[in-house]
């Protein structure tokens, strides 16, 4: 599901630049179409911890490290 409350630009930016850099490193298995996609569910992942962190949640709601 889409997150479309705002956050602040910083949270933006960061999310942003860290889910195309995730992308990045899987591109090779993607479909170019699959790039788009792959960007906005690595932004979504990243933009939700980063706010739990900010937030004073910290740690993974998965289980995972």
């Amino acid at each position: 599901m889409w997150n479309s409350q705002p956050t602040d630009a910083a949270t933006h930016e960061a999310a942003v630049r860290l889910a195309v850099q995730c992308r990045r490193i899987v591109q090779t298995c993607l479909r170019e179409e699959e790039w788009i996609e792959a960007d906005r569910q690595f932004y979504q992942v990243i933009r939700e911890g980063l706010e739990r962190f900010r937030n004073g949640g910290g740690g993974c709601t998965s289980g995972t490290p």
